[in-house]
């Protein structure tokens, strides 16, 4: 009986956050549906919105393509780290 009145517990505790959180993914159906049943000038305000938010979009994507950059050069430096020292974790005294 113990184990079981535990378990419940545990399980209790992980169902209240998301219960509490009432997620977006709950009401996103209605949502859609009323976004489907809208007249034809709202996808002309939404063309209008994707328009206006490319310029942000695509300075995003080029900051994200230099952390790319950034990372891998960083990635190619590690690796010729490591083959010319080795791994640096790898010691005898290491635990």
């Amino acid at each position: 009986m113990r184990p079981l009145i535990r378990s419940l517990f545990v399980l209790s505790l992980a169902a209240s956050p998301l219960a509490m959180a009432r997620t977006p993914a709950l009401t996103a159906p209605t949502e859609v549906a009323v976004s489907a049943a809208t007249s034809a000038s709202s996808a002309v305000s939404s063309s209008r919105e994707e328009l206006a938010a490319r310029p942000q979009v695509e300075e995003l994507q080029a900051t994200i393509d230099g952390m790319k950059r950034e990372l891998s050069q960083l990635r190619q430096k590690e690796d010729l780290r490591a083959s010319v020292i080795g791994d640096p974790d790898d010691h005898p005294l290491w635990p």
